[in-house]
This record gives C-alpha cells, structure tokens and sequence, in this order.
C-alpha cells in the first residue's frame, strides 16, 4: 500500500512538472557584431578567448552564416537574428557602397539592425540608400535622423511577438560618435543612460515580457549601463570586438557581445515560465561556430561571388599629389612626412593637444609614386590595424616618454608627433628601462616644445594634455613605452583604425598629399 502511495506521489509530480515544462516558452536571440564587410569566407587564425592563444577558425562568409541561422531557427522558431553594427566596411563597402553588404545580410536572414559609427563613414545619404528595400527592421532609440536621409528610415524601438512573448528591442549608439564620424546631419539625443531608462519605461508600457538593448557601445560600457539601469533582460552589444568567455550578469540583466568579423555567432535563450516571467538566472549563452563553407548556402555564395566579379584589383580611394616614402629609414631615421600627415589627421580629427605613434605602426616599406591612393595601398601603410586610443597624461611624463623615442632610433619605437615638437642629440646618453621602470635616464632629447594656439611653448609639467596613440604603444606598452598604461587617466580607445580615419578623409577631400618636413622632429648626429 506504502509503494502505491509512493508511485502515486510521484506520477503527480511527474506530471505536474511536465505541465509546467509545457507552458514554459524559450525565446533565441542569435547574431554578431563588427562583421567589418567579410562577406567572403576565409581561414584565419583568431584568438577567441582573449587568452593570447590563436587557433585557425572560419572567418565571416555571409553564406556560411546563413545555413547557421536557418539551422538555429527550425530548431527554434521564436528565434531573432540580430547585429550590433559596424557592418559597412572593406572591399564590399568601397565598391558598393553598402547595398552589397545589406542585401546579403537580408538574404542571410537578419531580422533586426543597430547601427555602429562605421555605417555612418560615407554619409547618411549613402546608408539610407544602401538600406531601401531590405527586409531587417532598423532601430535608432537615440539618434535624431529628421534632418539626414535616414528620416523615416528607422524606428526608436520594435516590439516582436513570438508564440505568444512579446520581446521589446532598443538601441544604444557609441557617445562618441560625433568624435569617430564625419557625419553632422545626424545627432546624438540623449546619453545612454537616460536613453535606456527611457527605453524601458516605454516598453514595459508596452506590456512587452522580454526588453533586449541591441547595443553598440563596447562591453564595459555595457556592463557599467546595466549597473543603472534596471529592467533590460539582454544586452547584445557590439564595438568591442569582444567574444566574452562566459555571459555577464548584472542583477537581472545578462550581457554578450558579438565579436568580429563573423568568426562565431553569438545565441542566447531565454527562458520564460508560465507566467511568461523572465528566467534570468537561467538565461543561456552558446558560441555557435561557423559552418565550414561545403555547408555555405548556395544561393546567397553565388551572389557573393558576382559581387566579387565587379571587384577591380585595386579600388582606388583618392589621389595624391606627392609621393609616399615608407621605407625604413625614411621612418625610422628622422621625421616622416607620411606620419606627420596620419598625426595631424588624427589630432585633427580627434582635437586632441598631442599626437605620438611610434614609426612601426607606418608600415608599407617602400616608396608609393604620386597619383593613386588605394585601399591596399592603406591596408599595406595600417598592417597591424592598430586603434586609436585616447587618454590624459600629465607633461612630466612627455620627457621620459621622448627619450624612450630617442633610445630607438633606427627603430620602430621612434616617436613621430603632432601638436608637439623635439629634437634628439645622437651623442646624449641613452635611456634604459627595466620592469616599467627608468634605470638610466636619458640625455639625448632636448628642445620639447608644444602647440597652444598657434605658438610653440614650453611643456608645463602638472598640465594634462590630451594624447593620442595607437593600442600596440597604449594597451600592450609597445616598444616599451609603459607611461601610458600606467600614468595615463581616462583611456579610451575610439575603435577607429588608421585606416579607416585616412579613407574617412579621403572619402571626402578625394586627395590626400604629405607635406614637406616642418622641423617637428630634428635629428642632430
């Protein structure tokens, strides 16, 4: 009689937990970030855990991604194919100006779209007409477009209902989008705090039971953003170029980012209970692998490969008026007319006090003749594709950090300037470092001066100038230039390439011409 009870009980629960399992519902969302124009498949070798350890992977192929995304949703219908952004670049965004990449997205089946600084690199017109006709939903929660050609072109937020859920999406644009952009008809309306607090508020008006942030403001801005603003489920974020080890979790609210270039695609369930109640703590992320390109679907492959056919050898940019010396002496051995066009540029740009890169990120090794500017010409000069990275530092470290150029001459860690000015006596002695620390200090820079307005002045100590530098000085202390890492405040990497911030230029001034040497950097042998 005790056994019969005991089976009894135990059907129930049975029973009753398949009941609750059956009126449970998931939701997927799946997607990437920062596909930076790799509609074609290539095999590369990507550190995917931030671990320093490269393995060979699948990179980008729109194909490739398409036969995962329709895979992903047979096994899930309620499943949302979504990007975080920075799509528009390379190869197929020079050539078509967008309407290659899109359509193949949407052939690809993404649903939803965010947009990242980079779609804005040829102007608002350019992406509003490369956007006419595709089948992904925009959303722009805190950009003003009423006076750009994306008018009426995107929506501040989008509501989809699945089997019942209703999932509500919002975007959050990069703050800095007026500093890494040209384009002016477009602006920011709010920060991305008071946007997303807005947002939510609008949604859970709404009656939605899932609020996701498609994001495109970097991971630790993400995070930082869920750490004040209640109420967001998911935050699918992009700009970082980031494949996050595990899913954060912030509160309520869980945190992925779409990485780069197409190399995984990022799905995260979301599980909800009968109520249609958000099971946060059960929330799950999966790092999908991209199929190999047997697997491609065959269709949008051969799309590909006809936009491919239009591709010249070479796309051609803009012009330039003077001839380009890369070699090495020219950048390792004294002032470099080709580094002081890309600083000044970049100080320009960027209206930083200081610019300082050290000659090894000018790459190209050779003598590019007047006339065409390419976009392998440029790919050659930003090798490495070093970052733009912004921070403060104090003028007493400008001394040591300049006689760290000097104890390299020859070499790749000579510091080229904008904004600043010094001379290097070769006979002085040289700086050593051990263990992010000056040993021997040097004697052979003399002569540091810096702009201020329009007149050269002396460096004041206990002034903050804001500098500019690439990732491989800034972030990796390159060359062994520890300062800024260490002794630097506000760090901020813009995300923006060399390459980009030249064709930027380029794009609109069509040329683009070094000047002769101003004296900024004075070699005395």
């Amino acid at each position: 009689m005790k056994i019969k009870k005991e089976f009894i009980v135990s059907l129930c629960v049975m029973l009753f937990s398949s009941a609750l399992l059956a009126e449970q519902k998931m939701v997927s969302i799946i997607g990437t970030a920062d596909l930076q124009g790799m509609m074609s498949p290539s095999m590369q070798k990507f550190d995917l855990d931030g671990d320093g350890k490269k393995e060979e992977v699948m990179m980008g192929g729109i194909a490739n991604l398409a036969t995962a995304y329709k895979q992903l949703k047979e096994e899930n219908p309620n499943t949302v194919v979504v990007s975080a952004g920075d799509d528009l670049m390379n190869k197929f965004f020079h050539i078509y100006k967008g309407e290659a990449i899109f359509s193949l997205m949407s052939d690809a089946g993404y649903d939803l779209y965010v947009l990242g600084n980079h779609e804005f690199d040829k102007g608002s017109k350019v992406l509003s007409t490369a956007l006419d006709g595709m089948k992904f939903k925009v959303i722009c929660s805190d950009l003003d477009v009423s006076n750009s050609a994306l008018k009426g072109k995107c929506t501040p937020y989008l509501i989809k209902e699945m089997d019942g859920v209703k999932v509500g999406f919002f975007s959050a644009m990069t703050e800095d989008l007026p500093l890494v952009t040209s384009e002016r008809n477009v602006k920011i309306t709010a920060d991305n705090v008071t946007t997303a607090k807005k947002m939510v508020k609008t949604l859970k008006g709404e009656g939605v039971h899932v609020i996701v942030l498609l994001s495109h403001i970097g991971y630790k801005k993400d995070v930082a953003l869920a750490k004040q603003v209640k109420g967001i489920d998911l935050i699918f974020g992009g700009h970082s170029h980031e494949y996050v080890e595990k899913m954060g979790r912030i509160r309520g609210t869980s945190i992925v980012n779409g990485g780069e270039q197409g190399v995984q695609i990022i799905k995260v369930d979301i599980p909800l209970d009968e109520n249609l109640k958000v099971l946060s703590k059960e929330m799950k992320m999966t790092k999908v692998s991209v199929p190999a390109t047997n697997r491609a679907d065959k269709a949008i492959m051969a799309k590909v490969k006809k936009y491919e056919e239009g591709f010249p050898e070479a796309v051609v940019l803009g012009k330039t008026e003077t001839s380009w010396n890369l070699g090495s002496d020219a950048v390792r051995k004294g002032e470099s007319t080709v580094a002081n066009l890309v600083n000044d540029l970049m100080r320009e740009k960027f209206k930083v006090d200081i610019v300082l890169n050290n000659a090894g990120a000018f790459r190209g090794k050779k003598v590019y003749k007047a006339g065409n500017i390419t976009d392998e010409m440029l790919k050659s000069i930003d090798e490495f594709g070093n970052y733009a990275y912004i921070l403060k530092l104090k003028g007493k470290y400008l001394k040591e950090i300049l006689e760290r150029s000097a104890a390299s001459y020859g070499e790749g860690g000579l510091m080229h300037v904008s904004g600043l000015k010094y001379r290097i006596n070769l006979p002085g002695n040289v700086q050593k470092i051990e263990d992010a620390k000056v040993i021997k200090p040097g004697t052979r820079v003399e002569e540091i001066k810096v702009l201020q307005g329009e007149k050269w002045v002396d460096v004041d100590p206990q002034k903050e100038y804001t500098v500019l530098s690439n990732s491989f000085i800034v972030k990796h202390e390159g060359d062994g230039y520890y300062w800024f890492k260490k002794y630097g405040t506000e760090l901020k990497n813009t995300y923006t390439t060399f390459y980009s911030i030249m064709a930027e230029f380029i794009e609109v001034h069509k040329v683009l011409s070094p000047k002769p040497e101003d004296g900024r950097l004075e070699i005395v042998h």
